[in-house]
């Protein structure tokens, strides 16, 4: 059989493996004899069908753990030893090879080989080592790789008693297992026709969803949703970008599933919604500051009506509403705009501005540029755009902030802790904030993100702690607010409490919010 066309870095491995097994005290005819046997003996396996990547959410965003072979025979067994691997340009370190079946689970005598490898965090990219997106700076948006390398090769597998090398290169991108996107699988999409806030005109708007919608939630019964609004980088029309991006997969998994309850049902929907471009995005295609009404405030509600009217077990008094980042500015804005409609709020590094910003003419932001570093920024004005009006409209409603002090995207002192702190000097008593020094992980340990990733926190059930209301709402400070960061306390030394009931966790607390 042929072997196919292989990188030099493999077939160097391979061939200096098979040397290597031949005995110093050799002649250099016997190590040439030896090596032509062992070549013979291990073939190119000419029957490979397809490979596969198998694409999960992370911390940092997804990766591929697991590799999955398809041959047109059978596999009688595997040599996991001598296995070597490379995803989209990165060397990856192989953890287990075995014979599974089409989704990468063990099986036996199967026609799926499926390689585990270990997974990172690349500091300098800030994603997940051979991550499968591509961050697009044009757009500033995530989006699938267009090609995605993997190549393979292996010195040993048997097949009908005869024992084969393998050699793979191919363009995986299209080939793509992911069980966490596979939860999400009502999906649709929402049109209609709206006014854009900055040109006045009417224009054809969609949003596209997913949805996690656990079997046991039986209909005719009252059941919690839980919407999820992605940041900046994951708008678009592929939902899956939106749930991988942000691990959001972990609000439909067990852990944070047990903690929705109704009588004796457990469980909750789990709604994501995308945005052709971003949440903040005020009619001109662009991301904005969070001092302004996004294009897609209207067709957003609608959206969520839609899907509320189509599931008539949705307990209209508790849908929660969240996100991070640019979701985290649509969370604010949607609460702002219809404070009677949901239960209560996460929102996590939220952008919406508490200062209005400098406009030019035509509505537009005001950019100044650093020719040092290639930057622009928005001009800050003095103006409170958070104004009175709209801390009266949500200060009595249910609302859980999350941010790390840390965050150089979404300032916490432009953003959420005047915000807070104006809330909570209006009497807000079920308003809580869960802030930290820096946002650690878990999946790496010791590793430590930019500060901005604090829905880690969340989606690693970790947000328990609170600040100290009083020392907020007394503090002069307008660096700190009165704040005190803390890791190790889960957010805050204080905790939640409402009447009687003290909450362990943002999610225990969320699912007692009814309006």
């Amino acid at each position: 059989m042929r072997r196919k066309t292989f990188s030099t870095i493999f077939t160097l491995g391979i061939t200096a493996g098979l040397l290597a097994s031949c005995g110093s005290g050799e002649s250099v005819d016997q190590q040439d004899s030896d090596q032509q046997e062992g070549v013979q003996s291990a073939d190119a396996y000419a029957g490979v069908v397809k490979t596969s990547i198998y694409v999960k959410g992370y911390e940092g965003g997804p990766g591929v753990p697991k590799l999955i072979i398809e041959l047109e025979d059978a596999v009688d067994s595997v040599d996991p030893s001598g296995w070597q691997v490379m995803t989209a340009g990165s060397e990856r370190t192989v953890t287990d090879v075995y014979t599974s079946d089409e989704n990468g689970n063990p099986q036996e005598n199967s026609n799926f080989i499926a390689i585990d490898m270990e997974t990172g965090f690349n500091d300098e990219t800030f994603s997940v080592i051979g991550s499968p997106f591509t961050y697009n700076t044009t757009t500033s948006m995530n989006e699938w790789s267009p090609a995605y390398e993997v190549a393979i090769a292996a010195p040993s597998i048997t097949i009908k008693d005869e024992t084969y090398s393998l050699s793979i290169t191919e363009n995986a991108v299209n080939n793509r297992i992911s069980p966490d996107t596979d939860l999400f699988a009502a999906r649709g999409t929402f049109s209609g026709s709206y006014v854009n806030p900055l040109t006045d005109q009417e224009e054809e708007v969609t949003l596209s969803t997913a949805a996690y919608e656990p079997e046991g939630l039986a209909e005719g019964e009252a059941n919690p949703l839980v919407i999820w609004l992605h940041g900046q980088g994951e708008g678009g029309t592929d939902p899956d970008i939106a749930i991988l991006g942000n691990e959001v997969s972990a609000l439909a998994k067990e852990e944070i599933q047990s903690y929705f309850k109704t009588d004796d049902v457990t469980g909750a929907y789990v709604l994501a919604v995308q945005a052709p471009t971003y949440w903040m995005d005020e009619g001109d295609g662009t991301n904005g500051n969070g001092s302004g009404i996004s294009r897609y405030t209207e067709i957003l509600m609608d959206t969520i009506n839609d899907y509320v009217a189509a599931h008539p077990d949705v307990d209209t008094d508790r849908i929660y509403l969240g996100g991070c980042s640019n979701g985290g500015y649509m969370t604010m804005n949607m609460v702002i705009q219809y404070p009677e409609y949901f239960a209560a709020a996460y929102p996590v590094c939220e952008a919406y501005a508490y200062y209005e910003y400098e406009r030019n003419s035509d509505g537009t932001y005001v950019k100044t540029n650093d020719e040092a570093t290639g930057t622009s920024s928005f001009v800050k004005t003095e103006q409170v755009w958070f104004t009175a009006e709209k801390i009266q409209a949500i200060k009595d409603l249910p609302i859980w902030l999350v941010q790390s002090a840390d965050d150089p995207v979404v300032i916490p002192a432009n953003y959420m802790l005047p915000t807070y702190q104006a809330l909570i000097q209006a009497g807000a008593e079920n308003t809580w904030m869960s802030y930290y020094e820096t946002v650690e992980g878990t999946d790496s340990p010791g590793t430590t993100y930019l500060g901005h990733f604090s829905w880690i926190y969340l989606f690693n059930n970790q947000v328990t702690g609170v600040q100290d209301k009083e020392a907020i709402a007394a503090a002069a400070d307008t660096e700190t607010f009165g704040s005190e960061p803390s890791n190790a306390a889960g957010g805050g030394t204080a905790a939640a409490t409402v009447g009687e009931t003290t909450y362990t966790n943002i999610f225990e607390w969320l699912n007692a919010q009814s309006r």
